[in-house]
């Protein structure tokens, strides 16, 4: 995975489809496309200076168009909202500026000064 710009609350990539991504048809595998939302979402919650990700508690992805071992697959990741603990992101998915997937992602987050409070107060 190569990184091709990032801000605050937004993260875009770039990685070559190989055959180890391909399902038995010769199709970039689906599940390989929903990690790539879970790591792009991760990603662009962490380009917000927080050091923890938190846990997933909803990934849902939508299959568009089809691609294949050799496809220049671009992903654009984005925090729609960054809650008190929870995280909302979009993640599309590319191969030649034609998208291919697009995904959410819900993850709950732990914020280090919520953290740091509770253990202030204990």
């Amino acid at each position: 995975m190569n990184l091709l710009s990032a801000e605050a609350g937004r993260v875009r990539g770039e990685v070559k489809v190989t055959k180890g991504y391909l399902n038995a048809i010769g199709g970039t595998h689906g599940g390989w496309l929903s990690t790539l939302v879970d790591v792009g979402g991760s990603l662009a919650i962490a380009s917000h200076g927080l050091k923890s990700t938190g846990v997933s508690t909803d990934l849902s992805v939508s299959f568009l168009a089809p691609s294949g071992e050799g496809s220049n697959i671009v992903f654009d990741a984005q925090v729609l909202k960054l809650g008190r603990t929870l995280a909302y992101t979009r993640v599309d998915i590319f191969n030649n500026d034609k998208m291919i997937a697009t995904g959410s992602h819900t993850k709950f987050i732990a914020r280090e000064q919520d953290r740091a409070a509770k253990d202030a107060k204990e």
